[in-house]
């Protein structure tokens, strides 16, 4: 290795640069720049202009073989507006829409490009199977691991094709856990053999082909490492063992964020996450403390050469993939996160009970609108095509559910479940509309008609009110519940 030992640890740190705080996130970097560049960032964006400029600016100051990484599972909307916003994962899984999963990949790798980001922290790959996993759930695309095996491997061949490093997450597998790992350590209750036949199979496919990165997630996985408490982050089994040995997998291995709760918040810790054989550390709480620490560590002996060089070399590698777009990379249709909402929307049940144009309609909604504007998108929708809310003609409820890492489950809380219950069992209701887990779905009594979008959004209000209105169809198919 050519650059200094500065210079190497800086490449391996990655900080956040949250552009809603304009030219001051690139000051408040400006120390650690000096002394220690770093060697990527994860960008939190908010217009095209602003994250477009601040990137170039960075850039500027560190080099431009800089690698500016984002969160964008759902399409390069998620943190730069102007772009498009997809359906989550399992949304797409329900579509029946040929090619719909690598046509997600493409477009948030076009859009990202255009925005300045050259590695996207997509796909998630966990398979969930805990009906009230409070962190992945609908943005796993499903319960079935070859199912989403062959999705998540298709997003991220279109994230190749347009030319981005694809990083699959979160390894080993967090779709088991009933915590959140941005608050404690998850766990991985599964057996060793559970592990490699549910969780590992999704990786394994990712790998064999050639997927760019992978992201580690804060988890105790006792099937795989059995030292108590200890993080897959901080876990040479898990990593040199596991994923780069027995995996195989010779591409960079990224952290989630360090400043999540279920990390360790020590500075001594940064230096366990490299000798387990990872690449980045990404978003540590105070970056500069933790580049200090590193070369601490370094200078009493603690950081070898060889585990700096590996990872900047791995670093280095994956720089060098990024922008070397398949040559028959197809554009997809201008129109496709429209199609991949309304092609997701799945019924269960009985037939919906009929609208009629001027007769009345009531809704009762269950869960919280956080945004304050889905339950206004439904019931608008149905305004505008004629109908009067109002007593006297069909019941239908709408059941609103997220994935928020502060509310710890997926699913509705227990006084809004109640309430639903209550109006299930007591013939209250004609039909169900579900925007958010299909959980809730599969929980309704088999007479009682449901119909799911997988996210609450005005958007997937609006959808699901045109369905209910006849206006559209709902063609998709259910993503859980298919494993044996």
């Amino acid at each position: 290795m050519t650059a200094n030992i500065d210079e190497r640890i800086g490449k391996v740190i990655w900080p956040a640069l949250r552009a809603s705080r304009g030219e001051a996130a690139i000051e408040s970097l400006l120390p650690l720049i000096e002394r220690f560049p770093p060697g990527g960032v994860i960008v939190f964006g908010e217009g095209a202009e602003d994250v477009a400029a601040l990137i170039a600016r960075l850039r500027l100051r560190v080099g431009h073989n800089l690698l500016v990484a984002a969160d964008l599972e759902r399409g390069c909307g998620q943190h730069v507006r102007e772009f498009s916003s997809l359906p989550p994962a399992m949304a797409i899984a329900a579509c029946t829409e040929p090619d719909a999963a690598r046509h997600a990949g493409l477009l948030t790798a076009i859009e990202a490009r255009q925005a300045g980001i050259d590695v996207v922290f997509a796909p998630v790959a966990d398979v969930n199977t805990a009906d009230t996993n409070p962190i992945i759930a609908t943005r796993s695309f499903g319960d079935d691991p070859y199912h989403v095996a062959a999705l998540s491997s298709a997003f991220a061949r279109g994230l190749a094709e347009g030319g981005v490093l694809a990083v699959a997450k979160h390894f080993p597998g967090h779709g088991s856990t009933v915590q959140d790992s941005h608050s404690v350590l998850a766990r991985v209750q599964r057996s060793l053999e559970e592990i490699e036949a549910i969780d590992l199979v999704p990786f394994r496919t990712l790998i064999a082909e050639d997927v760019g990165g992978i992201m580690v997630g804060h988890l105790e996985v006792p099937g795989l490492d059995r030292v108590p408490g200890r993080p897959a982050t901080t876990s040479p089994t898990i990593i040199l063992d596991w994923l780069r040995d027995r995996l195989g997998f010779n591409g960079l291995v990224v952290t989630d964020a360090l400043d999540m709760g279920g990390f360790p918040q020590e500075e001594a810790a940064a230096l366990d996450v490299l000798q387990a054989g990872l690449d980045v550390l990404l978003m540590p709480s105070d970056p500069l403390a933790t580049a200090v620490a590193l070369r601490a560590a370094y200078d009493r002996g603690h950081l070898p050469d060889e585990v700096l060089d590996a990872a900047v070399t791995h670093i280095d590698a994956a720089g060098t993939r990024i922008g070397r777009a398949a040559p028959d990379g197809r554009r997809p249709p201008p129109d496709l996160a429209d199609r991949l909402l309304s092609g997701s929307l799945t019924l269960q049940g009985p037939p919906l009970p009929p609208l009629t144009v001027g007769s009345p309609v009531l809704v009762e909604s269950y869960g919280d609108d956080t945004s304050g504007i889905v339950v206004g998108a439904f019931n608008e929708t149905l305004e505008a095509a004629g109908m009067v809310l109002g007593p006297g003609g069909p019941r239908i409820g709408l059941v609103l559910t997220s994935v928020r890492a502060h509310l710890g489950t997926s699913r509705l809380p227990d006084l809004q479940r109640r309430r639903l219950q209550w109006a299930l069992e007591n013939g209250q209701l004609d039909g169900v509309v579900v925007l958010g887990s299909p959980y809730e779905l599969l929980d309704l009594p088999a007479e009682v008609p449901g119909l799911l979008a997988y996210e609450a959004s005005p958007a997937a209000a609006a959808a699901a009110a045109r369905v209910l209105l006849g206006e559209s169809s709902a063609t998709g198919r259910l993503p859980v519940g298919m494993a044996p």
